[in-house]
């Protein structure tokens, strides 16, 4: 059983001002099938989140504490509840150090797999709910909503111990709570942020050189087979290596793509942590308005589809044959 330690705590603030209560447990929870099963769904909701930081803890211990006690933990000078309940207690301190407001529970889980081991903190909202029970009696219950974790943090404890280990730690931003964000990452004691979105625009830029001078059909399937191979790797929530994704992109030339990315890079990079947003927009074009919502493959560009800058206008040769009886209808209804 990949989980290997995993316990719960409640932290409420009812405002954003005042001292926040705690609700701990004193010892772990038994490892079942439903404790990893949780374990797979929060995984699944957290790595699916668009919008994580990946870095490393600060260096300063004594303002942020956490990672120093995680290391006591893996040298085993403290257990694992013992650990949860210091990082329970820095968290109730930078809780009422900010303005925010939360009812929520704290999870703390880690699991052992053949690449290393992991450790997760999920701060994971409940939601109330509606039964039936079996005298057809209606009750109410509370349940975690699983799909809709609050704040997350996934520490490659195995990376994290290697001195040339940068990127072992993602975090998760609050959506539309920047205050909430704030406070999590001081409460981690995470810094060093990695670029993803300057990475990956100077990655598809090498993609684009890289690809200019083939083929057209071969730059087409050679583009495709890099963004599936990123956005692939990113669903699995793993950086993307640039030899594996050399091999991958050409078999008989296993080294040729790697080898023009570090030439291309001032300071190569054997990693990438993709930004998916620019992955989907290198491989469609779109764009919206009030009256025109469109979206097209890139390859198609040229082709099936012109654009005049002259005139500002597209020109689209080969319409979707669906699009073209939409239209047939409409112009015979006027």
């Amino acid at each position: 059983m990949a989980l290997s330690h995993l316990i719960a705590h409640n932290v409420s603030r009812p405002t954003g001002s005042g001292e926040a209560r705690l609700q701990q447990r004193e010892a772990e929870l038994a490892i079942s099938g439903k404790e990893d099963e949780l374990l797979r769904e929060l995984k699944h909701a957290y790595i699916g989140k668009a919008g994580k930081a990946y870095g490393q803890f600060s260096e300063d211990t004594a303002e942020y504490p956490f990672s120093q006690w995680v290391q006591e933990y893996l040298e085993e000078k403290i257990p694992f509840a013992s650990f949860s309940h210091k990082a329970l207690q820095h968290f109730k301190l930078a809780l009422e150090q900010s303005e925010c407001e939360l009812d929520a529970y704290l999870l703390v889980m880690t699991e052992s797999l053949a690449d290393g081991d992991f450790m997760y903190l999920f701060l994971v909202d409940h939601d109330e709910g509606t039964y039936i029970d079996a005298n057809l009696d209606i009750g109410q219950s509370f349940h975690l909503n699983v799909t809709r974790v609050l704040l997350g943090a996934k520490l490659d404890m195995t990376e994290m111990q290697k001195s040339e280990g940068k990127h072992y730690l993602s975090v998760l931003r609050s959506r539309g709570d920047k205050k909430l964000t704030d406070f999590f990452w001081s409460f981690i004691g995470f810094t060093d942020k990695v670029d993803v979105s300057g990475d990956t625009s100077e990655f598809l830029n090498i993609v684009a050189a890289f690809t200019q001078d083939l083929p057209e059909e071969k730059a087409v399937e050679t583009r495709v087979k890099v963004v599936d191979y990123c956005l692939d790797q990113d669903k699995s929530g793993i950086p993307v290596r640039m030899e594996d994704l050399s091999a991958h992109v050409d078999e008989e030339a296993p080294k040729a793509f790697s080898s023009f990315v570090a030439e291309k890079q001032e300071s190569p990079k054997e990693e990438l942590i993709p930004d998916r947003n620019q992955l989907r927009q290198f491989m469609r074009i779109s764009g919206r308005s009030e009256l025109v919502s469109m979206s097209f493959a890139a390859s198609a560009l040229g082709d099936a589809i012109v654009y005049d800058a002259a005139t500002d206008s597209l020109t689209i040769k080969s319409i979707p044959s669906s699009l073209k009886a939409r239209l047939l209808k409409h112009m015979q209804q006027k």
